[in-house]
């Protein structure tokens, strides 16, 4: 083995580059016009759901992503295109509810307790 004097005198090292993953893989899209190298890619963020600029450089659904943004716009009043959380329900403690478990004015499992993570008369987790 060499030993260098000087981390500069050392040879550059090798990074073996990875494959770019599947779902980050530009789309095919027939409805988008041919255009100069780098435009008409479809946006690997947008289609996980995680792009939300109107300024993004790639297509969004084939169109750019400006056009896109204002179609969402105008299909829901301007709000964000993000999901609603749904409200947990009403719950109603019943006799001999173990305080020690879960909450009582709301039914679900206290942290720390093996029913953490659930609520009360439920046997679906909780999403």
């Amino acid at each position: 083995e060499h030993r260098w004097a000087c981390p500069a005198q050392r040879p550059p090292l090798r990074v073996a580059r990875r494959p770019m993953k599947p779902w980050m893989q530009p789309m095919a899209s027939s409805t988008a016009p041919p255009a100069a190298p780098g435009i008409g890619e479809e946006c690997g963020d947008f289609k996980r759901g995680a792009c939300f600029r109107a300024s993004c450089k790639f297509l969004h659904g084939g169109k750019p992503a400006s056009e896109a943004a204002s179609a969402v716009a105008n299909a829901n009043g301007g709000a964000a295109g993000l999901p609603t959380p749904r409200a947990a329900g009403s719950f109603v403690a019943p006799d001999g509810l173990d305080v020690k478990l879960f909450d009582p004015t709301t039914g679900f499992g206290l942290f720390g307790t093996p029913v953490w993570g659930t609520r009360y008369g439920s046997t679906q987790p909780l999403q």
